[in-house]
């Protein structure tokens, strides 16, 4: 798997070389027209000109910012828990799942963008591994919820799960923007 995304990374790099390639072709006597695709033109797709490459940069390191703000949020869903099980924990809950929500909107947002057929693969990947992040907060928000979270789970133990989906989502995010360049 990282074989593949390191090598769907090198093939972005050399897209987006020759992009900017193309893109400083012509002298000031004989300009030469802009290549009107770069990458092939499927029906609903970018169409892989510099100004869809760069719209679909803007696009992502939008939603990759928002992905970043609600994972910021994780750790303050459940840092006002008490110790044992009680209605603080049905509250960090529901914050979790509000936050499983709004990673899912994000997700499929990512999802949504077309990206040149190189950054492809990274950009599933990416979404995958958040959509995996965001069931298991869901899962996490629904237990405390429901209250079968037992006086076994530890408050340590809800909070390092937290941490593990927030590091988590933040390497995959660091992984796409590192794709792009970013």
């Amino acid at each position: 798997m990282k074989t593949h995304i390191h090598s769907a990374l090198a093939v972005a790099v050399a897209a987006l070389a020759l992009t900017a390639v193309l893109a400083g072709c012509g002298t000031a006597t004989s300009p030469s027209a802009s290549p009107s695709t770069i990458y092939p033109q499927a029906s609903a797709s970018a169409t892989g000109t510099l100004p869809a490459l760069k719209s679909y940069l803007t696009s992502a390191q939008d939603v990759l910012g928002q992905v970043a703000t609600t994972v910021g949020q994780l750790p303050a869903a459940v840092q006002g828990m008490s110790a044992k099980p009680d209605s603080s924990w049905q509250s960090s809950g529901a914050q979790l799942d509000s936050i499983a929500t709004q990673l899912g909107t994000e997700a499929s947002a990512l999802a949504a963008l077309q990206p040149p057929t190189a950054l492809q693969p990274v950009q599933d990947a990416v979404v995958k591994g958040i959509q995996g992040a965001q069931t298991g907060v869901q899962k996490l928000g629904a237990k405390l919820q429901s209250g079968s979270a037992k006086a076994s789970a530890r408050k340590a133990q809800i909070q390092a799960e937290v941490d593990k989906y927030k590091s988590q989502i933040d390497g995959l995010t660091q992984q796409l923007k590192s794709a792009l360049g970013i």
